[in-house]
């Protein structure tokens, strides 16, 4: 399992689910699955059930950390996933 921080960028590919927690945790969660791959920034990383919290598209949504990329930065010769 990749280990993300915040301040880490992802690339989270198409057709990925992501939820949200509404009404502060007292509401059913929202879901909803990316029509398109994306990358995304982490603002918080990873916790003991296996999710981070994400910014997309403004809001903050969890995904699967088995779902997720870690991009890398090609010019200290690293991979990268996008």
């Amino acid at each position: 399992m990749n280990k993300f921080v915040k301040g880490d960028l992802v690339y989270i590919p198409q057709a990925v689910s992501l939820s949200k927690d509404t009404d502060g945790g007292r509401g059913s969660p929202a879901f909803m699955r990316l029509k398109y791959p994306r990358n995304c920034l982490v603002v918080k990383g990873n916790d003991d059930e296996g999710t981070v919290s994400i910014l997309y598209d403004g809001e903050i949504w969890q995904a699967n950390t088995s779902d997720i990329y870690p991009v890398k930065d090609p010019l200290k010769g690293e991979v990268r996933f996008v």
